[in-house]
């Protein structure tokens, strides 16, 4: 009898225990490991240069569609893929899914981006890429350039590149082209200027004198319609007649402050070689957006720049 009457208790201890943790086993998995909404995307490490516009389009790309168990490893495999193809970003660091209100109820994303450096010039519009070259998802007409270069106080955010002689190849992929290269290394080097605000392009039609051997291979255009002769792209080590970056860069610096233009105040100057040059007579003005030939000869004198 007592035999019998412990394996009553037992048995309706089992039954309680069970009952118990399927109880808790159903709170588990309705309200903790299924949560009740799709889980929340978060960028963890949101560069300054990104608008809060394209980061929600980042996010919009990868949320999840519906309710995921906060163990679903397939989850965040998909959401890692899906960043892997998004031409802003360059590398996926880690994406995990972290409890918020409830556990797994967000997803944390950690990314480098592509931060757009420039504007290339190609047919009728302008291109933004990134500082290797890539082509970003985002171009503009002519009648937008002043809105997308131009920042709220007037300064430029974004230079142009012009005169690339290779197509793009699409959003997300490397434009080809050593010019466009050198392009970007220019863009580069002037960055934090004190008189970088007056050089709105670099022109690159030059590339390697393949238009004409004895021009500037690099021309900058400035505010004022007038061009800057600075020559091979920096970086290039093929120096045999050019000054150097450092003492190109010296004489940028030097005319800004003696004459408050970095072109010395003139039509075109040239600083490639140890003694600057400018033209004599001004040549045709150019239009806003027209390349710089970088072969007008119609006279030249000396000028004297540091």
């Amino acid at each position: 009898m007592r035999i019998a009457t412990l394996g009553m208790v037992w048995a309706l201890a089992g039954i309680a225990i069970g009952a118990g943790y399927y109880q808790v086993r159903q709170y588990v998995d309705r309200q903790l490991v299924f949560p009740i909404s799709p889980p929340r995307v978060i960028l963890v490490n949101q560069p300054d240069w990104m608008s809060d516009r394209l980061a929600q389009q980042i996010i919009q790309t990868v949320r999840p569609a519906g309710t995921h168990s906060a163990f679903d490893q397939q989850l965040l495999m998909d959401i890692n893929g899906l960043l892997q193809a998004n031409p802003w970003v360059r590398r996926v660091n880690q994406v995990r899914r972290v409890y918020g209100n409830s556990p797994g109820d967000a997803v944390e994303v950690d990314c480098d981006y592509r931060a757009p450096v420039a504007l290339v010039r190609w047919a009728n519009d302008y291109i933004l890429v990134d500082g290797e070259g890539y082509q970003l998802p985002e171009q503009y007409t002519a009648e937008q350039l002043n809105k997308i270069m131009l920042a709220s106080d007037g300064t430029i955010s974004l230079r142009v590149i012009t005169g690339v002689g290779h197509a793009p190849t699409g959003s997300a992929t490397k434009w080809p082209g050593d010019d466009l290269a050198g392009g970007l290394a220019m863009v580069k080097v002037l960055y934090g200027q004190p008189y970088v605000e007056q050089i709105w392009a670099v022109n690159v039609a030059n590339f390697k004198g393949r238009n004409d051997p004895h021009g500037a291979e690099l021309v900058l255009l400035t505010r004022q319609g007038t061009e800057v002769r600075w020559g091979q792209a920096p970086g290039d080590r093929d120096y045999f007649v050019e000054v150097p970056v450092a003492q190109k860069m010296r004489r940028l610096e030097s005319a800004w402050r003696q004459y408050g233009r970095v072109d010395a105040n003139q039509p075109w100057i040239d600083i490639r070689f140890d003694n600057p040059i400018t033209a004599t007579k001004a040549p045709p003005a150019p239009g806003p957006l027209a390349g710089a030939q970088g072969t007008r000869r119609s006279g030249s004198r000396s000028v004297a720049i540091p």
